[in-house]
């Protein structure tokens, strides 16, 4: 991190005599971090910029094993005594994230803010660090300031405002959103730049972009299961629409947003590099209410094998 980032962040731990003190502390966890609780087993969590401490804390009390990161000693000191006060363990590393190495993979990453506060000319290898910690099962929570209004401002020491949209483009094709949440703050001081959104990510791998040839496979199942040999030396006409809707985000994922209708062959053809000559036709097949009749208007999910797709993925 460079000089007068880190400078502020020295400065503002110095001033602070108590980890409540600090700007952004706060007593619960972070948003999503209990239902990942009930949701999956224990495993390795780590909380990325930890700063008071509440969310390793917390994590810890769960059973997870926590690495606790931050560049600031004194956040390390905080969260190393507020773990000590609840009966409980974390793994300190005094390290930028911009140059730190995993070493190994992480069943829960959080950056509760750490992001938003980073100077962009080290965002590729921030995205970097997180792609290569977050498991292949594993989920990726993230805290992020949103405009209040278009157009707002950062104010003078930010945050930096990042609409929803340049943040799933910038976690696209590796990480996929599973669920979003947002709350409004109206009155802030000017110098952070007056009212904002704060931003809750809860994001997972991308199937589809990790194990496209597992996704064709899970096409061809459901194929079998309804008795339907589709011909791959023919390419259906589909309805104005649907290929996009197919790739998009609500369906298999292969895009993060829907794509214009006049881009999505162009995505699917290119996606299918990884995945196999006949993809393309057998997507207009899964796609077709003349054809296969499963993934048409009305998709037909009580029949269907594919579990990367989103309409049964968390069902």
């Amino acid at each position: 991190m460079d000089t007068h980032e880190k400078e502020t962040f020295l400065q503002t731990y110095q001033w602070a005599q108590d980890w409540s003190q600090l700007p952004w502390a706060h007593d619960e966890p972070t948003l999503f971090l209990a239902e990942i609780c009930k949701q999956r087993p224990r495993g390795k969590a780590l909380d990325i910029g930890c700063g008071a401490g509440t969310d390793s804390v917390y994590l810890a009390q769960q059973g997870w094993d926590v690495t606790s990161l931050d560049f600031v000693p004194k956040a390390l000191e905080f969260t190393q005594q507020r773990a000590r006060d609840a009966g409980v363990d974390v793994t300190p590393v005094e390290a930028d994230i911009t140059q730190w190495q995993p070493p190994h993979a992480f069943d829960l990453v959080l950056d509760h803010g750490l992001l938003h506060n980073m100077d962009p000319v080290r965002y590729d290898a921030y995205r970097e660090c997180i792609v290569s910690a977050v498991a292949p099962d594993g989920d990726f929570v993230l805290l992020h300031w949103h405009p209040l209004f278009p157009g707002q401002p950062s104010g003078e020491v930010g945050p930096t405002r990042v609409s929803r949209e340049d943040i799933k483009k910038f976690f696209a094709p590796e990480f996929q959103e599973r669920f979003y949440a947002r709350e409004e703050f109206e009155d802030l001081p000017d110098m952070v730049g007056g009212g904002m959104t704060q931003a809750y990510y809860w994001f997972r791998r991308n199937q589809a972009h990790w194990q496209p040839a597992e996704l064709v496979e899970q096409v061809r199942k459901t194929f079998a299961r309804n008795n339907y040999e589709p011909d791959t030396g023919s390419t259906p006409e589909l309805p104005a629409g649907r290929l996009a809707r197919l790739i998009g985000p609500g369906r298999f994922g292969i895009t993060h947003t829907v794509p214009e209708d006049a881009d999505a062959a162009d995505l699917l053809a290119e996606w299918a590099k990884a995945a196999g000559d006949e993809v393309v036709s057998l997507f207009h097949h899964f796609a077709s209410d003349e054809h296969s009749k499963l993934c048409g208007a009305t998709p037909k999910c009580q029949v269907c094998d594919v579990s990367f797709c989103k309409r049964l993925r968390y069902r």
